[in-house]
């Protein structure tokens, strides 16, 4: 380009040498050389631009063929050549179609191009391209007609094929979600009814501790209905604020609430006993709440651990005076000897001529005076000292951590408070004492042979009297 403007200028000037003198003068001359200059400028930028472009053209990021009005390729970009896998060479006079189409689609495509571009500029289509290793992609073709004086068609290339494969994807998850969600609202379905048939109550509460959801039996515990039984919320089972605020907290925290024993009204004012479980579930920004009423079964507990104490009572005690009866004192006797092994008094006392009580007054006054008895004894014994019926007429006191003098005195001070007592209804008695303490070395059936030989000793002398079995000698022990 630059050896041509030489030439034009070589040529200019000598023309202007040879023929100046024909000029209208020095102004038409300098016109005419900027008019040359001009001209040089205008090449100058028409081949920049033309550079530009063709650079543009070729990096540009979308593949581009330029095809002439019988549709075969005579330029095409970078992109193009990387998209479909030929090389310029393999593509350049070749006709579009038949390089880049399926055999089957390539008279079918040329017709509604042809078709197309007698009413637009412009037709884009969707169809299989071929690339140059067999492999097919899936491409979005627009054709475009070259405005004049240009003559051709400008097509460009987008690949769709991860598009296509995206959309397949997210179709298969927009049905496999649509699956979900019909199978979630039959689950939901499912669940509402199993809650709904549930004997415990169950709410879910938002995260600002609004109700959501409360099951039937909630609502029937209560007696409120459900509108209200909601609008109450967690004020249903806590009345204060605050301590609700610090249940939600709680469960927000991670902690779960377990079987909390509440007591609350009912819309009555009828009392409930609850267990409350209540936690926080964070995928769903929720909290659940179950509700127990044990009303019942803490009265039937409470019944149960009567009927239990009654029945231990039966098992350990006469059931006529309910002093504790010998199998308890016997066993009473072997824990002291042998899990403490402390001292302790032991007293055995009998009724004196108590079979003449029986036969004047009958079994009915009998059983009075033993009853009697036992009420007044056990007003003189202290806490922790056992009474037990060993037998008939007999009874036998222990006394934990007693010496022997002071079970002396505690045996001397009960004979005399029976000889001085008068029982409604039944005779007044007196009663013999035979008194012996454990000192470590006996065992249980020694205990109870000294006691009794004591006892023995007491009536023999006369009765109404206390003996102590260490004042006995060896032949008080004989028959």
């Amino acid at each position: 380009m630059k050896t041509l403007f030489l030439l034009i200028t070589a040529s200019s000037l000598l023309f202007a040498g040879n023929y100046a003198s024909f000029m209208m003068g020095g102004t038409l001359f300098v016109l005419f050389l900027i008019l040359i200059f001009s001209l040089f400028i205008y090449t100058k930028r028409l081949h920049q631009e033309r550079l530009k472009y063709s650079i543009l053209y070729n990096y540009s990021d979308v593949p581009s063929l330029f095809l002439t009005p019988k549709g075969q390729i005579f330029d095409v970009n970078e992109s193009a050549l990387t998209l479909v896998g030929y090389t310029k060479k393999q593509l350049i006079k070749r006709k579009w179609y038949e390089k880049l189409l399926p055999d089957e689609n390539a008279l079918q495509v040329r017709h509604q191009i042809h078709q197309a571009l007698k009413e637009d500029a412009r037709y884009t289509f969707k169809s299989t391209l071929i690339r140059f290793n067999g492999t097919a992609l899936e491409v979005n073709y627009t054709i475009t007609l070259l405005p004049e004086p240009l003559s051709g068609y400008i097509l460009t290339l987008v690949d769709i094929t991860k598009n296509e494969a995206i959309k397949e994807e997210l179709i298969s998850v927009q049905e496999h979600l649509s699956e979900t969600q019909m199978a979630l609202e039959h689950l939901s379905e499912q669940f509402k009814v199993t809650f709904d048939i549930a004997i415990n109550g169950i709410a879910l509460l938002d995260e600002n501790g609004n109700t959501t959801y409360i099951n039937r039996a909630l609502i029937e515990m209560f007696e409120y209905n459900e509108d209200y039984t909601k609008h109450l919320g967690l004020g249903l089972l806590v009345k204060d604020e605050e301590s609700a605020q610090l249940l939600l907290e709680s469960s927000k925290n991670g902690e779960t609430i377990d079987k909390m024993h509440l007591h609350c009204n009912t819309r009555n004012g009828e009392k409930r006993d609850i267990d409350l479980t209540m936690g926080y579930l964070p995928d769903l920004k929720q909290y659940y709440m179950v509700v127990q009423d044990i009303t019942k079964a803490m009265a039937y507990t409470a019944e149960l651990k009567r009927s239990k104490q009654t029945l231990e009572q039966r098992v350990i005690k006469d059931c006529l005076t309910t002093a504790y009866n010998r199998s308890y004192m016997e066993e009473r006797l072997e824990h002291l000897m042998l899990v403490e092994k402390e001292p302790f008094g032991f007293i055995i006392l009998d009724i004196d001529h108590f079979k003449e009580v029986n036969d004047t007054y009958g079994h009915i006054v009998g059983d009075d005076v033993l009853i009697n008895l036992v009420e007044l004894l056990k007003k003189q014994l202290r806490k922790g000292d056992t009474l037990s019926r060993f037998g008939g007429e007999e009874f036998v006191v222990i006394l934990p951590y007693a010496s022997h003098e002071q079970t002396l005195k505690i045996a001397s001070k009960l004979q005399k408070i029976i000889e001085e007592s008068t029982f409604e209804g039944s005779p007044s008695i007196t009663c013999s004492f035979g008194v012996e303490s454990f000192d470590g070395t006996q065992d249980k059936r020694t205990l109870l042979l000294s006691a009794d030989k004591a006892l023995y000793k007491a009536k023999e002398n006369g009765r109404n009297r206390v003996v102590d079995a260490r004042t006995l000698s060896e032949s008080d022990y004989t028959i």
